[in-house]
């Protein structure tokens, strides 16, 4: 199922909450062919895009369990919907065992019986972006933050907005909704009589008793992904491999056993010349594999309205909080392959150590160190245009984004390096890549073997200094395949040597470290930015959109953020604008839009959907 929204409302709650809401259906239905909607004894479900392994029975009220996730899959096999409602109808304290060996990302819904509570559970790391609301009488769950945003009626939060602003993603469990708030990890949201209660089934704390060493945890990691990798291709020998040219893609590929690699299908996107594909090319004929490079830029190209509407559609996909000029072009490319089952590896960067080039390696975790880490690291690539935005607006973002980021880091650990560890898994990979898989997960089988909560664990417990340049990917590789081990990465180093590095390879360690950092202060200095496979070309049709016809832009003016002289030079030519901006905008747009269909609670404030709080 690919959307799914459930309203309660007590015997005293609200009376326009018990019908279903117009706006709220069409903004959970998204593309979808609309919503289905069933009345319940306390308020009213809808539902998308069902699949046939979802059972919704001729009448949803009197009992149903649907997998908002296509693949919900543990190490052994995947699990039938029958298995997922045992698991969602148990008592939390004895499923959630069984609940958080399931691979993220993944969710599922559950109404036991008539008159019982409705079950939205989601993913250990809460990979799977699942959203709740709690009105006065009346509470919500749902699959979409738009959906819930436009019930709720209390408008945007401008100080999540000024958090978007900056990094293009949100931390710990905010909206850009007032009063909407993600499902947290390993959480199961139970909604009945108007209230809407959040229970854990594990705990954040993924610390283990004792420290394997280092060759230790190898061992395991390696017997992790070999084991998942045999099993899940018996069960699915049709499954294909995104192979790039880094470590992740090939730590899976590394795991799959050699007899099973020949002829195994598995793609590549890049670009005309580009790095990813000559190293993915070389590992995909040193295996045998069945492999096509995809160049987004021998693509036919996309006129502005169609570049206009694949950047709506993937900033609504987003619930308005990652960048739309980022997953638009990966669409526009998915729409034209085969939606099966796929291997795909993401957050292979906490066992090298994401955020340490550049931090010292024995500092505590303090207010100083987090102001540096998001100066230098978080509040860089993302950034919407401060020209862009009111003074005032640009002022209280920085303030509230730090705030915010810095009162994350006061729940990890002292250890600065084992904090920022902490922040790239339950931030970064929660929100940033969750917005972006989500959209995956419901589209296709999709499934991270990295993910596995056991092997994440091992990857938290190996020493800051055995996982910085790569040292225990570059083992963990080598362990599962030498002769992958020895490819050079598209940086010129090879993962064999970085497992157990000599002096030469810390020399080239050095060097490809110094060229990073280099490039970076010239970044920062000329206050350029990264940007992702195909964003600056969406974003330039957008633009040229708006320009085509600049009424699809009332919304941001109605927002009360943007800064209207620079709007005006936008649309007539006068100035263009940074992806990063391009994509504020769009959110900015879309989660506008969605507050504005607003209907049910007292504190409406559609008509001016900024509310101008940051607290």
């Amino acid at each position: 199922m690919r959307g799914f929204l459930a309203v309660s409302v007590s015997p005293g709650g609200p009376v326009a909450a018990r019908v279903p809401h117009p706006g709220a259906l069409a903004l959970m239905a998204g593309p979808h062919a609309g919503a289905t909607t069933a009345p319940t004894p306390d308020g009213w479900l809808a539902f998308t895009a069902a699949e046939p392994d979802d059972r919704l029975g001729t009448d949803p009220a009197s009992g149903f369990t649907v997998r908002l996730t296509r693949s919900i899959r543990d190490r052994e096999g995947d699990l039938d919907t029958g298995r997922l409602a045992a698991l969602l109808g148990g008592e939390v304290s004895t499923t959630g065992e069984a609940l958080a060996a399931i691979l993220p990302p993944f969710a599922g819904a559950h109404l036991a019986h008539t008159g019982a509570p409705v079950r939205l559970a989601g993913d250990w790391l809460g990979l799977r972006q699942l959203f709740w609301w709690q009105g006065e009488g009346v509470a919500a769950v749902s699959t979409s933050a738009l959906a819930l945003g436009a019930l709720a009626g209390d408008g945007l939060h401008a100080g999540a907005l000024g958090v978007q602003s900056l990094m293009g993603w949100q931390v710990g469990l905010e909206t850009v909704f007032t009063g909407v708030t993600k499902l947290g990890p390993a959480a199961v949201a139970e909604l009945r009589d108007g209230r809407v209660t959040v229970e854990r089934y594990a705990t954040e704390d993924l610390g283990l008793d004792a420290a394997p060493s280092l060759d230790a945890a190898v061992d395991e990691m390696a017997e992790i992904l070999r084991a998942f990798h045999r099993a899940y291709l018996t069960d699915h020998p049709d499954t294909v491999l995104q192979l790039s040219g880094g470590q992740d893609s090939r730590l899976l590929l590394g795991a799959v056993p050699p007899e099973l690699r020949r002829g195994m299908a598995a793609f590549t996107l890049d670009t005309r010349g580009g790095v990813e594909s000559r190293v993915a090319v070389r590992l995909a004929a040193q295996c045998g594999l069945a492999h096509t490079v995809h160049r987004t830029d021998e693509r036919p190209p996309v006129d502005a309205a169609a570049g206009h509407r694949a950047a709506r559609a993937a900033a609504a996909a987003l619930d308005a909080m990652a960048s739309p000029m980022a997953l638009a072009p990966l669409a526009l490319i998915e729409a034209d392959l085969d939606q099966g089952h796929r291997l795909s590896g993401a957050g292979g960067e906490l066992a090298r150590g994401f955020y340490y080039p550049g931090q010292p390696r024995h500092a505590e975790t303090d207010e100083r160190m987090v102001r540096r880490l998001a100066e230098w690291r978080l509040f860089t690539n993302e950034t919407a245009e401060p020209d862009a935005l009111d003074p005032d607006f640009v002022a209280a973002a920085r303030t509230y984004a730090l705030a915010a980021v810095t009162q994350r880091f006061t729940a990890y650990h002292r250890d600065w390096l084992r904090a920022t560890d902490d922040f790239y898994l339950w931030d970064r990979m929660a929100r940033w890549a969750g917005a972006q898989g989500t959209p995956a997960a419901v589209d296709r089988f999709f499934v991270n073997p990295l993910l596995d909560r056991r092997f994440v664990q091992l990857a938290l417990a190996v020493a800051p200094d055995d996982k910085r340049d790569s040292r225990l990917t570059g083992r963990l590789m080598h362990r599962l395949d030498p002769g992958l081990a020895a490819v050079p990465l598209d940086s010129g180093l090879v993962p064999a040597r970085l497992g157990r590095p000599g002096f030469a390879t810390s020399v080239a360690v050095a060097r490809v470290t110094a060229r990073k950092t280099v490039g970076k202060v010239r970044q920062r200095l000329a206050g350029a930015r990264r940007t992702q496979l195909g964003a600056a070309d969406v974003a330039a049709r957008v633009v040229a959109h708006w320009r085509a016809a600049p009424d699809a832009t009332a919304p941001l003016r109605r927002a009360g953020m943007v800064r209207e002289a620079w709007l005006d030079e936008l649309l007539d030519g006068r100035r263009d604008a940074l992806p990063a901006t391009v994509a504020f905008l769009m959110n900015t747009l879309v989660a506008t839009e969605a507050v504005e269909l607003s209907r049910v609670s007292g504190t409406n404030t559609a008509g001016d959907p900024a509310v101008s709080h940051f607290g």
